[in-house]
């Protein structure tokens, strides 16, 4: 670590009775530029007369040491003296400082391996404050935590050395430089050896990538209800359609299916309810139900069937869905029979394929439509007497010229708009029209009526509300055709079968239209741990015990009450600083999503005050039954700006979030706690101007959580920015505003217990996570705070790449090839070749472009995907800036012309990648720095 020679001075050091000042001022070589604040004038906060103290006029540097007060346990008392001085301080420094001062705060095992939580409280203070105090005042502030006195040593080449970082640790004379991290996942994971039931479920509609393996929890088996272990799962075009969101809500009115992936399976019968009398524990058999791509379902017996001896596991997932629709439409209602005529568009496709062997079964006469050539001739060769084009009209004319004019007795259609006008007037007298498509019949399309004069019939197909308005017939019809492949009189369709890990490989591929025949999921072995991620959502508390929460009548806790009961908790305790409002069981209930659940739940209501450390005892005393978490939420806000900030209200804001926390901290050491959650805020971690006394206790609530884990203690903080739909922030609409333009927005209630939940299932071993969204954040390239948090907000995936990791251009290049092959299901191309040459389709491109955003933060229009872009150019963007990208590009034109004498022109400084992290880049520009400079590891 390079030094600049003398140490800064003059210099002031202020020290409480109990820290390490007096060891500090005897280390430095120069005392006569060191002046000492005594410890009575620090606890009287006594600097009205800073002007008079020595080298006020030229001070370079001011050391502030943070020792230990057992009657100042949350550091309450120290934030306020340092906030007193910093007032006085900024005051006398602005319009006279001559000079940068560098303030540096000096804590005691505050920041990392945490046994003085105290001093956490100054970490958080100075984080909002370096935000408030200006340029004008030029002071410097400083994080330095040591972990003995010994780490003075290292301490005093700091003050010598120009560091960038403005946040350390040293121990053992080895320095720490926190970095935030990312967790990328959303759930944590299903442990190995576990037996969890689970199935394919869908977050967020209008992507693949939106689905999901999740646990879930099986219903009660009735008594005509049947347990089934699966093993194969069809996929079909409904569940594409459904995943991209794009059915509309008329598709899930009366639907048998709901809006779960998944629709037809097989497998083996695990358990019978007490009225099943066709089924026994050990058939192997063919269901149709949604949700079915798990590894359970519990279904109802009517809508289950022995499997035909002919058919595989595999192919008899696959046929239910496709026969029953094709025999209900052309068997059953158009009595198709031997000598007439059907016409089945897009025949190619899984009802096609099965109304094609119906017809020949049925001696009827088939004509067939498909898309492309190859399709066309593949339907030929198969036995149809001619194949038109979907694509175009001109199928019409082409049949009726087949047809000699008279056309066909039966039409089974899918194509949408003038194609239903043309079927129509393609059929014969007494024809049927079945329509099996949905786009018109959801647009409520008109139909012109004078065609029916033929005494036509119209008949819309929809399978899936059949089983709800006639599940007997439904169930008719599914035998029947089971009947049918079991006597070899139907085949089976071809089917493509993958692994269940790659259920969105499977459906990719469907969405390309590439495949023929069945697409089936394989699931694996029955008890085995899946070869694949399974999200873990079972239930998290415990129904037997109870679960303290403190702040629980505000806005979000009565967000926060709702989760605990739908992840297991039924016995919930409440402190209720203010009875008089009336807060009681039954107006929870009202105000709180609990009134739109059925789950019973237990609401004890304890009066007290959790800034009360008698009221904290009495409740935890109270409980009757045993406590196994904690959830402290209270708190109040006290907003002011540093020039407004008093001693009263730093004690106000710290009394129920800081005190109340330490309160208890110390009534549950007797308890066998699973959780212990701190509701923290961002502005302990990232600083918000205007709430240096928040910051100040949610840093100290930050510092109480790594001391409890030291402990073995289980704590979290949940550091969390503001809350948008409830809680404190919500109600103050210049924070919001606030927040918003310092490019951190408030998030929603539901985000911030989707964290939560992750943090209490995943990160028990860990004790903070943050939890906020960044638009466009404050934090440039030289920003104090850029190491410690900048250079991972300006672009997503920099969390991905670790706390000191680089992201280079050939690993991002790396990553697009990867979903681009993923994609289009080829490697194939260069990654300069444009993306658009690879075969993406729209819905792949506009995945693509989802991938990128989600990943790199990164925007990048379908126009472009599929025109210019290629795997290089997007990883050029995303790790240099399209900017210099650009300007490289430019200069590489025209880098032949010029001066031969090869003077170079002086460029303004570019920033460094979002990803990189240089050595050189931990100090400020011009220091002479480079790669020599001795790294630094990083501190979580």
């Amino acid at each position: 670590m390079p030094e600049t020679g003398d140490l800064p001075g003059p210099r002031w050091v202020l020290g409480e009775p109990e820290s390490w000042s007096s060891d500090w001022v005897s280390l430095l070589d120069e005392p006569e530029t060191v002046y000492t604040v005594s410890a009575r004038d620090l606890e009287a906060a006594a600097f009205h007369t800073m002007d008079e103290w020595p080298g006020a006029a030229e001070l370079r540097a001011v050391d502030f040491f943070c020792g230990t007060d057992p009657m100042d346990p949350t550091g309450e008392r120290v934030a306020s003296r340092f906030i007193a001085f910093v007032q006085a301080l900024a005051s006398h420094r602005i319009g006279h400082a001559r000079h940068e001062c560098r303030l540096t705060v000096v804590t005691r095992r505050a920041a990392r391996d945490v046994e003085n939580p105290r001093g956490s409280g100054l970490w958080g203070a100075v984080r909002s404050m370096a935000m408030e105090v200006g340029e004008e005042a030029r002071i410097d502030f400083r994080l330095v935590d040591l972990g003995d006195a010994g780490d003075l040593d290292a301490l005093a080449r700091l003050a010598r050395c120009d560091l960038r970082e403005r946040e350390l640790a040293v121990r053992e004379r080895r320095l720490w430089a926190p970095r935030m991290v990312s967790v990328r996942e959303r759930y944590s994971r299903v442990a190995a050896g576990e037996d969890a039931v689970y199935r394919l479920a869908l977050d967020n509609p209008g992507q693949i990538a939106g689905l999901e393996m999740k646990t879930c929890e099986l219903p009660a088996l009735g008594p005509e209800d049947v347990e089934i272990e699966v093993r194969a799962a069809a996929l079909n075009f409904r569940d594409i359609k459904l995943t991209l969101g794009l059915l509309p809500a008329l598709a899930y009115e009366r639907s048998a299916l709901g809006q779960e992936v998944g629709m037809e399976a097989s497998g083996i019968v695990r358990r019978i309810g007490s009225r099943v009398r066709h089924r026994r524990a050990g058939d192997e058999v063919a269901v149709v139900a949604g949700g079915c791509i798990a590894n359970r379902l519990v279904v109802g017996q009517h809508r289950v069937f022995a499997r035909p001896a002919r058919l595989s596991m595999e192919e008899a997932a696959s046929v239910l869905s496709v026969y029953v629709t094709a025999y209900y439409s052309l068997i059953h209602l158009a009595r198709l029979g031997t000598g007439q005529r059907v016409l089945i568009h897009s025949a190619m496709g899984g009802v096609g394929q099965a109304a094609i062997a119906l017809a020949r079964h049925a001696g009827a006469e088939i004509y067939a439509t498909a898309g492309t050539e190859s399709k066309r001739a593949r339907l030929q060769a198969m036995g149809v007497r001619a194949a038109f084009d979907s694509h175009s009209f001109d199928w019409y004319d082409e049949l009726m010229a087949a047809t000699a004019g008279e056309g066909v007795d039966a039409v089974l259609n899918s194509l949408a708009g003038r194609h239903v006008e043309l079927c129509l007037r393609a059929l014969r007298a007494g024809g049927w029209h079945c329509e099996i498509g949905k786009v018109d019949v959801f647009a409520d399309s008109d139909i012109g009526l004078r065609v029916f004069r033929k005494n036509l019939r119209f008949a819309a197909i929809d399978v899936d509300r059949l089983m709800v308005d006639d599940p007997p017939l439904a169930r008719e019809l599914s035998q029947t055709c089971l009947d049918l492949l079991d006597r070899g009189a139907l085949p089976p369709l071809p089917v493509t079968v993958f692994p269940y890990r790659d259920y969105a490989k499977t459906l990719r591929l469907m969405t390309t239209g590439q495949h023929q025949g069945k697409l089936v999921l394989k699931a694996p072995p029955a008890r085995s741990h899946p070869e694949f991620p399974v999200a873990d959502v079972r239930p998290l508390f415990d129904p037997a015990a109870t679960y303290l929460v403190t702040g629980g009548l505000g806005g979000f806790g009565l967000r926060l009450l709702p989760y605990l009961v739908a992840t297991g908790a039924r016995h919930l305790t409440l402190l209720d600083r203010d009875p008089q409002r009336g807060r009681d069981a039954a107006w929870i209930r009202r105000s709180s999503a609990l009134a739109f659940m059925d789950e019973e739940v237990e609401l004890d209501i304890v009066t007290g005050d959790v800034a009360v450390e008698e009221d904290v005892q009495r409740c935890v005393a109270h409980v009757q039954r045993p406590l196994k978490g904690v959830f402290h939420l209270a708190g109040t806000l006290d907003d002011r700006l540093l020039d407004d900030l008093s001693a009263e209200s730093v004690a106000r804001v710290f009394a129920a979030k800081a005190h109340g926390a330490l309160h208890l901290h110390r009534a549950t050491l007797g308890s066998a706690l699973d959780c212990f959650v701190l509701f923290s805020s961002t502005a302990s971690a990232l600083g918000n101007p205007g709430q240096i006394n928040y910051s100040a206790a949610n840093g100290f609530l930050d510092g109480l959580a790594a001391s409890r884990r030291r402990r073995g203690l289980p704590c979290l903080a949940f550091n969390l920015a503001a809350v948008a739909d409830a809680g404190m922030a919500a109600r103050s609409l210049p924070v919001l505003r606030m927040m918003r333009a310092a490019g951190v927005p408030p998030v929603s209630s539901d985000f911030a217990i989707a964290n939560l939940d992750y943090a209490l299932r995943a990160m028990r071993d860990e004790d903070h996570l943050v939890t906020a969204l960044f638009e466009r954040p404050s934090w440039t390239v030289d920003s104090p705070d850029y190491m410690r948090v900048g250079r991972l907000m300006r672009n997503q995936d920099a969390f991905a790449a670790g706390a000191a990791g680089e992201l280079t251009v050939d690993g991002v290049v790396a990553q697009i090839a990867a979903k681009v092959a993923e994609l289009c299901g080829h490697e194939e191309g260069g990654v300069e070749e444009p993306l658009s040459s690879f075969g993406l389709t729209s819905i792949s491109v506009a995945e693509l472009g989802t991938f990128i955003q989600t990943e790199f933060n990164y925007r990048v229009s379908a126009l472009e995907l599929m025109t210019t872009a290629s795997a290089l150019s997007l990883a050029q963007g995303i790790v240099h800036g399209k900017e210099d990208v650009e300007e490289d590009r430019a200069e590489a034109k025209t880098s032949g012309t010029g001066d031969a004498s090869g003077t170079v022109r002086p460029r303004t400084r570019r920033p460094p990648s979002a990803f990189a992290n240089p050595l050189q880049d931990h100090f400020p520009r011009g220091s002479g720095v480079e790669s020599s400079a001795s790294a630094i590891p990083a501190m979580r």
